[in-house]
């Protein structure tokens, strides 16, 4: 196909990305796949039609991702990188396509990672469910991914509010793939990094400012859930002591440690505040405990109790072990505490029921490996 028809079957799909009715998935595709043979042979000595080359293999990753073919979007994302890498030294639009294709490499190499709400899938506490190795070897190759788009951001014109904007996006995406893995201080850091990040990119009120605070409001949320899930000596004391805990948050920090059971001269101390400071925290800052018991009488199956054996409260000053323990004790003296030899557990959260795996507190009775 000439140059010219090339480029205006890419025109007609530039119509059809933006929305245009009536294009279904299978049509789609034949017309990525025809653009795509159709550009190759023409990309190969023009560095702006490699570009875009590139960003055509990489609407078929996304197209392909989108009705459930992974492999077929790692593949296309491969190319995609491969064709932006090639013109990304020719100017800042083929720089910036390849930190984007880079970008979308990593969610796709991420995606078993996360479960269908787009939350991390495996809490990974010690004695927690762990991801296949395999998927662990691609959560790590989607950080390198990542790591890299955040290098070629980073060496575009910073006076250049897109180039700003795009950095500060990869700095959310590199705490996704981190969180992902396991890792919710690291997680957290880059989350805050590109809070800031956003933050400065436009700093006055203008066109954008409803999309720009959505997304301040979605890593604020991140933040809060990340910091939640991280250990309190060298996870919260660490952040900040590298300034990387805004002060709004300094009170979740506090409650934080005294869920896991630090008592408040152990919480000043290690937050750097004064020890009247951490207990006037305490006492005005409660935290939501989530709470469920599971009886299994099957051997199999473990079935929910309803109220009040599944539900929430709002605790201030006190620690999850002491709240589990309460709950637990009434439990045991109930009218619903199954006979022997039914089995029964229990879990505890901090503000939102989720996986056995992220629970704060987690005992099953009699003790022995659980049959879920």
């Amino acid at each position: 196909m000439e140059r010219c028809a090339a480029l205006r079957l890419d025109e007609e799909w530039a119509r059809i990305r933006t929305g245009r009715p009536g294009s279904a998935p299978g049509e789609r595709e034949r017309i990525l796949t025809e653009l795509i043979a159709a550009l190759a042979p023409h990309a190969a000595d023009d560095p702006e039609l490699t570009t875009t080359l590139g960003l055509r293999h990489g609407d078929l990753a996304r197209h392909h991702f989108d009705i459930g073919g992974r492999v077929d979007a790692l593949a296309a994302a491969a190319d995609a990188v491969r064709c932006c890498a090639a013109g990304a030294r020719h100017g800042a639009r083929s720089a910036r396509a390849y930190a984007r294709a880079l970008v979308d490499q990593a969610v796709y190499l991420a995606e078993p990672l996360s479960d269908e709400l787009g939350l991390p899938r495996y809490a990974f506490h010690p004695q927690g469910e762990r991801p296949p190795a395999e998927d662990l070897l691609a959560g790590a190759a989607a950080v390198e991914s990542t790591r890299r788009a955040i290098a070629v951001w980073e060496g575009l014109d910073q006076d250049d509010p897109r180039n700003r904007e795009g950095l500060a996006q990869a700095y959310a995406f590199l705490g996704d793939r981190l969180e992902e893995l396991g890792r919710p201080v690291d997680a957290a850091e880059w989350a805050v990094r590109a809070e800031r990040a956003f933050r400065a990119v436009r700093p006055d009120a203008g066109p954008g400012e409803r999309a720009r605070t959505a997304v301040l409001e979605h890593l604020g949320d991140q933040l809060e859930r990340r910091l939640r899930r991280c250990p309190f000596a060298e996870g919260l004391t660490r952040l900040r002591g590298r300034g990387l805990l805004p002060e709004r948050l300094l009170g979740l920090a506090v409650v934080a440690g005294r869920i896991e059971g630090m008592e408040p001269e152990a919480i000043a101390s290690g937050l750097g505040l004064e020890r009247a400071e951490v207990r006037r925290i305490l006492r005005s800052h409660s935290w939501r405990a989530v709470w469920r018991f599971d009886v299994c009488a099957d051997g199999a199956t473990w079935t929910p109790l309803a109220h009040p054996w599944r539900g929430m409260d709002a605790v201030t000053d006190r620690t999850a072990a002491a709240v589990a323990a309460e709950l637990a004790d009434a439990f045991r003296d109930s009218g619903v505490l199954p006979p022997e030899p039914v089995r029964w557990r229990f879990a505890l959260w901090w503000d939102e029921e989720d996986h056995l795996d992220g629970s704060r507190v987690r005992m099953t009775y009699p003790p022995g490996p659980d049959p879920s």
